[in-house]
């Protein structure tokens, strides 16, 4: 007789349909928990306008999982339904344009704590009904946005049940944050301080960011760390062919937190001056384009032959692009607390890796560590072009491999990591 599996009531705005890197952590938790005595139940809002959508990944949703979508007042809510009226929905594969998707001066002054508090009262009322009819073991809210937890701190103080806050990116002191006024930090700060004082566990996706929870409030006994990772299935059908062609492949979002300037330069200064052949060497990128004018920047750096924009992919197909590629580039906000997924995407692809990245943050330690390629500051200009220089010559003589520690590299697939995440479920439930 099979034994009847716990059930967790998970909250989760960025869930697919809703697509790019953000929506793969839930995701993925979604996937596999099932495997471990977990039926998870994710609470989310009906679809929004975002900057792209990946419908591919409900089909990696596990049969056992039921998904719940409310409505919402948040400007991508709105958005939505307004471009649906009127005719200009969304189509799939299709990113949203414009400076921005929900998120400007203007929201920071009139949503507090964020623009996504307009979902709390369709969440909150879901929640209850849901935890009534349900009877959940715990509750599970995974952040961004951080308004998000305060419904499942509103949860916990209706239901008495336990709750497990997940921060996958900082809360105060992120940089594409922008406060208005020195009074919203503080009370952010304490909305923050509540929270952690009222969870029962509070999970960090990274070491940088556990800390930072542990010296503003202490609490270290409930800060635990679960990883961001990769999904193994994900590679199943990925190509191990080598290209004729020196590529250098993109996964991610290019904006001003993850500038292509220095690359772009560096490159553009090597095919001038015939260092590197035009003809010889691709730029691919996946992905969208956010705050910044890329069309612009391949033609001021004279690549106009050279660079590939392929736009937002269906995530599996986005990494079977670059498993073609002889190169990944990584470029990442220079912010010490972001360790974004893909970064462990790109050490799974076992592809040689050039992080133009700051030498001294976690990502550039752990590259280091796994032995996964090179780490350059994108102020330097002469580094960056030897580092190409001879990834090109290296590619040339058959000699561009990676080396990287594929035992590290296996502590971070999405099944395990679940796997802890469903034990600390199983100690929290059983208190």
């Amino acid at each position: 007789m099979k034994a009847t599996k716990k059930k967790v009531l998970i909250l989760a705005y960025y869930f697919p349909p809703l697509g790019m890197g953000g929506v793969q952590r839930v995701t993925k938790f979604v996937k596999y928990l099932p495997l471990f005595g977990w039926k998870p139940f994710v609470l989310t809002v009906k679809e929004a306008d975002y900057w792209a959508k990946d419908y591919s990944l409900l089909n990696e949703l596990s049969s056992e999982a039921e998904v719940i979508r409310t409505g919402s007042l948040d400007p991508l809510r709105i958005s939505f339904v307004f471009r649906a009226v009127f005719g200009k929905g969304q189509r799939e594969g299709e990113p949203v344009r414009g400076k921005s998707v929900g998120r400007s001066k203007l929201s920071s002054w009139l949503f507090f704590p964020d623009s996504k508090i307009g979902w709390l009262p369709f969440a909150l009322m879901k929640g209850l009904f849901l935890c009534r009819k349900e009877k959940f073991d715990l509750i599970f809210s995974s952040s961004p946005p951080p308004s998000l937890h305060l419904t499942g701190y509103l949860l916990k103080l209706a239901t008495g049940l336990p709750w497990l806050a997940d921060f996958r990116d900082p809360w105060t002191g992120y940089k594409l944050e922008s406060f208005p006024t020195r009074l919203h930090v503080l009370l952010r700060r304490v909305v923050e301080r509540l929270i952690l004082g009222k969870a029962d566990r509070v999970i960090a996706a990274n070491p940088a960011i556990k800390g930072v929870l542990e010296s503003r409030h202490g609490r270290g006994e409930k800060i635990c760390e679960v990883s961001q990772g990769y999904d193994e299935e994900d590679f199943a059908a990925i190509s191990s062919e080598k290209p004729e062609t020196f590529v250098i492949g993109y996964l991610g979002t290019f904006s001003p937190d993850c500038d292509p300037k220095p690359l772009f330069a560096a490159l553009g200064d090597l095919i001038s001056r015939g260092v590197i052949p035009r003809d010889k060497v691709r730029f691919v990128h996946v992905g969208v384009c956010v705050g910044i004018d890329f069309d612009r920047l391949v033609q001021r750096y004279g690549l106009e032959e050279v660079v590939q924009e392929k736009g937002y992919l269906p995530h599996k197909e986005a990494l079977g692009e670059m498993g073609g590629a002889s190169l990944l580039l990584l470029v990442t906000s220079d912010n010490p607390l972001v360790f974004p997924a893909k970064v462990f995407e790109c050490l799974r692809l076992g592809k040689p890796i050039l992080g133009v990245i700051n030498p001294e943050s976690q990502i550039a330690a752990l590259l280091i560590r796994a032995k996964a390629g090179r780490v350059v500051s994108p102020e330097d200009k002469e580094g960056l072009k030897h580092a190409l220089c001879s990834c090109f010559s290296e590619f040339e003589k058959g000699e561009l491999t990676s080396d990287a520690d594929k035992d590290l590299v296996q502590e971070f697939e999405r099944k395990s990591l679940t796997s802890k995440l469903a034990s600390l479920f199983d100690q929290i439930a059983g208190q």
